[in-house]
């Protein structure tokens, strides 16, 4: 049977259950055996992570413990300076044989700027791209760029070819981001250090039921041992 692998990139800091039930739902729409997450070491477009490679990486791997379609890929961890996705997809490919169906899944905000990408038009010499879009967010339709345009203007409803097809999915948005747990467990850390006080309380238990509904319970633990997160990023 021929593979057919995912790959989920980005920052993943931390990861949350958003992440997860999205790649779970993405297994079962593109007919996944495996979706690996891959974090990314050093972001060409986005500020540095608040937690280092190798804590992402952990938070993750906790993350997906106990889900079998669901890896995480450290090569772009183990990458110095920045983080080129067709490097990878190009590794990948020679890793999983020219017969495997790779798919590279990303966003629409993600796919607007992908003609900015390094060697961005070899992606498609080596994996096939999702384009995933999210009620709420950037619609496909107000993608402007000519190539861009032109890719999504070529979609297929099924991907079957082992690289060169761009398939589009709708998924229900997120209800919470990265950046928002991350400001939750900043005011977490900030309340504890204060003098206890009734409106303080209040704050603490609200960041807290926030973070402990959209963090997997072992990525809380990992970061509170890490002290991650203690002031905004």
């Amino acid at each position: 049977m021929t593979q057919r692998i995912g790959i989920f990139g980005g920052t993943f800091d931390p990861v949350h259950y958003g992440h997860i039930a999205s790649a779970k739902i993405l297994v079962t729409q593109l007919s996944l055996d495996t979706l690996y997450f891959m974090p990314c070491q050093q972001h060409p477009f986005h500020k540095h992570p608040g937690a280092s490679p190798a804590q992402r990486a952990n938070m993750l791997a906790l993350a997906v413990a106990d889900e079998a379609q669901l890896q995480v890929d450290e090569r772009e961890l183990r990458r110095d300076g920045m983080s080129y996705t067709v490097d990878s997809l190009q590794e990948i490919r020679r890793e999983f044989g020219n017969d495997a169906v790779i798919v590279f899944i990303l966003g629409t905000d993600a796919f607007a700027s992908l003609h900015q990408w390094e060697r961005w038009q070899s992606i498609l010499d080596f994996a096939n791209v999702a384009v995933i879009e999210r009620a709420g967010q950037l619609t496909t339709a107000q993608i402007i760029e000519a190539e861009l345009k032109a890719l999504l203007a070529q979609s297929v409803t099924t991907v079957k070819a082992s690289h060169g097809e761009l398939v589009q999915l709708v998924l229900e948005p997120y209800i919470i981001s990265s950046t928002m747990l991350r400001s939750a467990l900043a005011a977490t850390y900030q309340v504890d250090s204060k003098v206890d006080s009734k409106v303080d309380s209040q704050v603490d238990e609200a960041q807290i039921k926030v973070i402990n509904e959209f963090i997997p319970a072992s990525v809380v633990q990992y970061i509170e041992a890490q002290q991650l997160y203690q002031s905004n990023h």
